[in-house]
C-alpha cells in the first residue's frame, strides 16, 4: 500500500510546534487587550483632566472610641461618629447647582440634591434639601441653607447639612448651570410628565417654559398636563420654576429631571456618553479623586440599573413657615424628625422613637 504523500506547501505540526503557535496567539491576544486597555486609560485620564478637582478639606468621620461601629460579613463598617451616620457600602454625594453669579461673587446654591449610591441594598436614592431651611451655619449666624454656599462654598454647605441632619456626606459635585443644558441636549432631550397646575395668571408649567426658557418658538410645548420631551433649556427652566406651587414642588421637579436623565443614560450608546463627558466635565468641580470616579465609571452600568427612590428634607409635618427678622421667609425645621427620616431612608436603619440622646444634639453641634 502506498504511503500518503504530505500535502504540498503544508508541513505537519509537531506537539511542540502546536504549543508554540498557541503561545504566540495568546501573547498576541494579551498584547491587543493591553494596548486597548492602555489606550482607554490614557483617554480616560485625558477626560478626567478636564474636571476641576479640589482638595478635600472636609474630614470624613472615621471609627473611634466616641462612635458605635459594626461590620458586615465582608468587613465593611457601619458606624456613628459625632452624630454622623456612615456606611462603607453607601456613598453620599451632594450635587449642587449654583445660581448665575458675577465675577468675584460665589452666588448661592440654587439646588442641593444628594445622591446616595447604596451598594448594600442595591438602590439609588435621591434626597432634595430645600434651600430656605433656617439652619445653624458652623462659625456663622443662623441663616437659610442656601446662604452657606455664599459664605464658605461647597465645603461649608456640606458641613451645614451634616451638622443639621447627622449623615456623613462623603463627596460633593458642583455643577455649572450650563452643564444641565449640555447633558440633556447631548442625550437628545428628556421626557418629563408636566402637571396642569397654574400660576396666579392661569399659566401652566408648559406655558411658563414656552415664555421663559429661552428656547426657540419652533420647539414650543403644548399647554396643559402630560408627557413632554424637553430640550436642555426647557428642562433647566422647568426645574427652577418658582411661580407654580412652592419650593416643595420645585425640588420635586428637580428630582424628576434627574430621574429622566438617568433613564436616558441607561439607553445611550458609548459615543453619546463620551460626547457628554467631553463637553460637561470642564464645568464640573468636585472633591472626588480620579480613582473614585474611574471606579464609579467602571461599574456605572450596574449602578444605573439600580431601582431609584426619592425623598425631600424637610418632610411634610416637620417644619413651619416663619418670617425671621433679617432673614425673611424661612422653613423652621424639626431636626430630630428629619434626621430620623433621612437615616431610615438612606441607611434603612430603624431608629424607633426620636428621643435618643444622639438625635437631640444635632442643632447644637
Amino acid at each position: 500500500m502506498k504511503k500518503k504523500e504530505p500535502m504540498k506547501g503544508r508541513r505537519p505540526v509537531s506537539g511542540k510546534g502546536k504549543k508554540a503557535v498557541i503561545l504566540n496567539v495568546a501573547i498576541l491576544v494579551v498584547s491587543l487587550v493591553l494596548i486597548t486597555v492602555g489606550g482607554t486609560l490614557v483617554y480616560a485620564d485625558h477626560l478626567l483632566g478636564r474636571i476641576q478637582f479640589e482638595p478635600d478639606p472636609v474630614q470624613s468621620s472615621t471609627p473611634n472610641n466616641s462612635g458605635v461601629t459594626s461590620f458586615d460579613n465582608m468587613g465593611n463598617s457601619k458606624y456613628v461618629v459625632n452624630g454622623l451616620y456612615h456606611d462603607d457600602k453607601i456613598l453620599n454625594v451632594l450635587l449642587m447647582g449654583v445660581d448665575d453669579y458675577q465675577e468675584n461673587d460665589k452666588g448661592r446654591s440654587d439646588s442641593m440634591l444628594m445622591v446616595s449610591l447604596d451598594r448594600r441594598h442595591e438602590k439609588l436614592k435621591m434626597t432634595s434639601f430645600m434651600r430656605d431651611m433656617y439652619v445653624s451655619i458652623p462659625g456663622h449666624q443662623a441663616n437659610k441653607l442656601t446662604v452657606a454656599y455664599s459664605i464658605g462654598g461647597p465645603t461649608l454647605t456640606v458641613q451645614t447639612i451634616e451638622n443639621g441632619f447627622g449623615v456623613d456626606i462623603d463627596r460633593y459635585v458642583l455643577i455649572s448651570n450650563d452643564s444641565f443644558n449640555k447633558i440633556i441636549d447631548r442625550l437628545g432631550g428628556v421626557t418629563v410628565t408636566l402637571t396642569n397646575e397654574k400660576d396666579r395668571y392661569g399659566r401652566t408649567e408648559a406655558d411658563l417654559i414656552n415664555v421663559y426658557s429661552g428656547e426657540s418658538s419652533s420647539k414650543r410645548l403644548a399647554s396643559g398636563a402630560g408627557e413632554r420631551h424637553l430640550t436642555g433649556r426647557q428642562a433647566h427652566y422647568y426645574s427652577r420654576i418658582r411661580d407654580i406651587g412652592n419650593d416643595y414642588e420645585r425640588t420635586l421637579r428637580q428630582r424628576k429631571v434627574l430621574q429622566a436623565i438617568i433613564d436616558e443614560f441607561k439607553t445611550s450608546d458609548l459615543g453619546t456618553i463620551n460626547g457628554i463627558l467631553y463637553d460637561v466635565l470642564p464645568l464640573v468641580t468636585t472633591n472626588m479623586t480620579k480613582n473614585e470616579i474611574l471606579s464609579l465609571a467602571a461599574n456605572s452600568l450596574t449602578y444605573l440599573n439600580y431601582p431609584t427612590s426619592q425623598n425631600r428634607i424637610p418632610v411634610d409635618g416637620t417644619f413651619d413657615d416663619q418670617n425671621i427678622p433679617g432673614v425673611g421667609s424661612s422653613l423652621v425645621v424639626n431636626f430630630e424628625k428629619n434626621h430620623k427620616n433621612l437615616v431610615e431612608f438612606i441607611y434603612e436603619e430603624n431608629l424607633g422613637s426620636s428621643d435618643s440622646s444622639q438625635e437631640s444634639s444635632f442643632e447644637s453641634r
